[in-house]
């Protein structure tokens, strides 16, 4: 039977799925769930090799956490890039609408803490290696508790803009 851990982590690809379904006539949605798409299919791709790494996980796991905020951060100027490239109209579409949301904004705050727990943990596990600590607490404890959390409330966000695409883009519509 899989615990919760599991399938919260396995959720994540569904909901996206589920948030393009529901957003798709709105371009920058769909573009959004697209690039977060794109970097959940690396992280699960690479997952069976970097859960052998035992002490540098965590840190990998930070890093993936700030890949994670790139498509935030960057699918607009990415996104004119592309057209520039492609001359494909969506990316132009894009472009031009997208504006940074709320809950993008507290997308970016989860994984800002995702990244702090990951590399506290990072950090913990090599004290504990080196014999600095005698106990992992965090690790042990704390960390996939707090994770289990962060993931459940990235989850509740990417549903929210999902749900909340379409009235973003007439909103767009409406003050242009």
């Amino acid at each position: 039977m899989f615990d919760i851990y599991t399938i919260v982590d396995h959720a994540q690809p569904l909901v996206i799925v589920l948030g393009l379904l529901l957003s798709w006539k709105v371009p920058t949605a769909r573009w959004f769930f697209l690039s977060y798409l794109a970097v959940i299919v690396v992280n699960i791709a690479v997952f069976s090799i970097t859960i052998e790494w035992r002490v540098h996980y965590y840190l990998f796991q930070a890093f993936v956490n700030i890949v994670f905020i790139l498509p935030i951060v960057y699918r607009r100027d990415l996104a004119l890039f592309l057209y520039r490239k492609t001359d494909v109209r969506f990316f132009l579409q894009v472009y031009e609408k997208q504006s940074l949301s709320s809950q993008e904004c507290m997308i970016l705050l989860v994984f800002a803490l995702a990244v702090v727990v990951n590399l506290v943990t990072w950090l913990e596990v090599l004290a504990y290696k080196h014999y600095w600590i005698d106990n992992a607490y965090i690790k042990l404890y704390v960390r996939d508790n707090v994770v289990l959390f962060i993931q459940l409330l990235l989850l509740g966000c990417l549903l929210s803009y999902a749900k909340k695409a379409e009235a973003r883009e007439l909103n767009y519509e409406k003050t242009r």
